[in-house]
């Protein structure tokens, strides 16, 4: 589309996202209850006017590199969209006050849709293949704010916001190489899978569906028994937390907004119903610096469209593809070219002997200590005889840069009064290095003593 974001301040509107598990197995990611004196978006939603961020440079990078909304040859995503609504209205106080408040802050929407447009068509085609409600495709908002990194205080991740335990049951593994649950191929398919569960599990019942995702299923269950089981249960007459209770008018909200944003007197971006990235199948792992230096893919949308690779290289053992924008017809030729003549990267095995050292054992592969503990989970540089360690072997000038790399790296302990930001001021560095050195999200909390990376210049 030939949408040109500006950066912006907007306000901190972080929506909160759900636990997928029963309240007895899993805390609610907002952490708080919302209560009826506060506004229609919870504390963590809402933020203060004095707390306020910037779009990330990925997101800058994602719209820039947007397809051109060309609407005569590819037509509007948002009237597709509008085609396939088909969830009733819902009567509740809420969903009008959040129609006010999202229809108020244009620049919140607008931001929104920026961080939605790479992966938005792709949900919609996926929503329509199975013949479910669009509403669905604007779950990502509710639950994310399509951000595929993002990280919440109960370990929710993704788009979608799956918590450890149900991405596993959905074939959401998280491994230190990859998080199936920020994949956003994966993640669409397994909260589809999800939602089309809980919906037979409801019989039909949408608005308990979605709230039994967000809440768990055995939770909606139990508030149904306590309803009156001789009865049909009405989603808005059940007693249930309030984050829960507003879960659905939320999602509603925006959903009346896209419908018919004239009658808000909103503007929406225009998203062109064609595909944003390429699905490009790997021989084998690759480093993805030198796949984005090959490619002059900006790393960080690179990234960003692959955010379930969470190191420098795409897992070992799959999955084995990587998404890339569509632009001209030489991005995909340079992205294949790129595939074929990655550098082979492997990994050996190493049984730790009585007397070994990990400084010893990084001189014998010429690798960094820093490699060998972040690719064994290791805290420090204690190890045990008998252990298996896993070696990350690279080719000459991948390993020189490691070495060099290890040289100049710090370790902070983390104090009391620390922030991502005083630490970045601290030893001079970006924040948006500080995050990929550690794969920290921008939200992200941090607990005293916790370690943190530094790399500085070694210019």
């Amino acid at each position: 589309m030939n949408f040109k974001p500006l950066v912006t301040l907007f306000l901190l509107v972080l929506l909160s996202a759900c636990g997928h598990l029963d309240s007895d197995r899993a805390t609610s990611s907002s952490d708080t209850e919302a209560t009826s004196n506060l506004p229609p978006h919870t504390d963590d939603e809402q933020g203060d006017e004095t707390d306020k961020i910037v779009l990330s440079d990925a997101e800058l990078e994602a719209a820039d590199a947007a397809p051109s909304a060309d609407e005569s040859a590819h037509g509007d995503l948002f009237a597709r969209m509008r085609a396939g609504f088909t969830l009733p209205e819902l009567d509740s106080k809420y969903v009008r006050e959040y129609e006010r408040w999202d229809a108020t802050h244009p620049t919140y929407l607008k931001n929104l849709f920026v961080r939605a447009t790479p992966f938005l068509y792709h949900i919609v085609e996926e929503i329509e293949k199975r013949g479910l409600p669009m509403e669905l495709a604007l779950l990502p908002a509710v639950e994310s704010a399509y951000k595929p990194e993002a990280v919440s205080r109960s370990r929710a991740g993704g788009l979608w916001q799956f918590v450890p335990a149900t991405g596993r049951e959905f074939g959401l593994h998280d491994t230190w190489w990859y998080d199936g649950r920020r994949d956003a191929i994966a993640s669409t398919n397994a909260a589809l899978d999800y939602l089309e569960q809980l919906n037979k599990m409801f019989e039909g019942d949408w608005f308990l569906t979605l709230a039994a995702y967000n809440a768990g299923p055995g939770t909606v269950r139990r508030a149904i028994k306590r309803h009156r089981p001789q009865h049909k249960a009405v989603y808005k007459n059940l007693n249930l937390r309030s984050e829960t209770q507003r879960y659905v008018p939320k999602l509603l909200a925006l959903r009346n907004i896209v419908q018919n944003p004239k009658k808000f007197q909103v503007t929406l971006p225009k998203i062109a119903s064609k595909p944003y990235f390429e699905v490009l199948e790997l021989p084998g792992q690759i480093d993805l610096n030198h796949f984005a230096e090959q490619t002059q893919i900006d790393r960080d949308l690179l990234r960003h469209l692959n955010a379930g690779f969470k190191r420098w290289a795409t897992a070992p053992d799959g999955p084995h593809r990587i998404l890339v924008p569509i632009g001209n017809g030489d991005m995909i030729t340079r992205a294949e070219a790129a595939i074929a003549s990655a550098p082979a990267i492997r990994f050996q095995n190493h049984r730790v002997r009585r007397g070994d050292t990990l400084s010893g054992i990084a001189r014998q592969y010429g690798v960094s200590v820093a490699s060998l503990r972040k690719a064994n989970h290791l805290q420090n540089n204690m190890i045990r005889a008998d252990r298996n360690l896993v070696v990350p072997v690279r080719g000459g000038e991948l390993a020189a840069l490691d070495m060099a790399s290890a040289q100049t790296e710090v370790v902070h302990h983390v104090q009391r009064g620390d922030t991502l930001w005083s630490i970045a001021r601290r030893y001079n560095v970006q924040l948006r290095e500080l995050l990929d050195w550690n794969n920290f999200a921008r939200n992200q909390i941090l607990q005293l003593n916790q370690t943190v990376l530094i790399r500085p210049s070694l210019n």
